[in-house]
């Protein structure tokens, strides 16, 4: 094992394991460092009654509030993170999002960035994690300058995710 790396990430969930993935085709040296072990390969990790009902991968840790009462996170620790457990449903916010919501307690303040300066990257991890769909189905949902990877196919080069 080397001793010298250009980056270190800690969590290989859906962000670590992402910027893994963009680094290493970077040619960047990677040292991941997650606190799971793998996530046992067995028929409960499709039972949705198991999973979450029972919470059959939930870490048994005790975490303690601002006042010090215990309370259990329901966090999972594996190889890959709670991504594990996420369900594979990637949502883009809509332009909507990022302005001022008024809720019953007062506002929350729109974002400084808005939706056109997200949208590149939301493309860059729709073309890698192949998420599919139909653009202009939902009138809410902000423009998709490359389309979703699966509504149209292109060789892996060409993939925006790629460059």
């Amino acid at each position: 094992m080397s001793e010298h790396y250009d980056v270190i990430i800690i969590g290989t969930g859906a962000g670590g394991g992402t910027l893994a993935n963009v680094l290493g085709h970077a040619g960047k040296r990677i040292l991941l460092l997650e606190r799971g072990d793998f996530l046992p390969r067995e028929r409960e990790n499709w039972d949705p009654h198991e999973v979450r009902a029972n919470g059959r991968y939930v870490s048994r840790d005790t975490w303690y509030d601002d006042e010090g009462r215990p309370f259990q996170p329901k966090v999972y620790y594996f190889v890959g993170g709670a991504t594990k457990m996420y369900g594979a449903a990637l949502y883009r916010l809509r332009p909507g999002d990022f302005g001022e919501v008024r809720h019953i307690d007062g506002p929350s303040p729109a974002w400084p960035l808005g939706y056109d300066d997200f949208e590149p990257w939301y493309t860059k991890a729709e073309w890698l994690y192949q998420v599919h769909g139909t653009h202009g189905e939902d009138p809410t949902r902000g423009t998709l300058v490359e389309g979703l990877p699966l509504a149209r196919r292109l060789p892996r080069a060409q993939h925006p995710a790629a460059q």
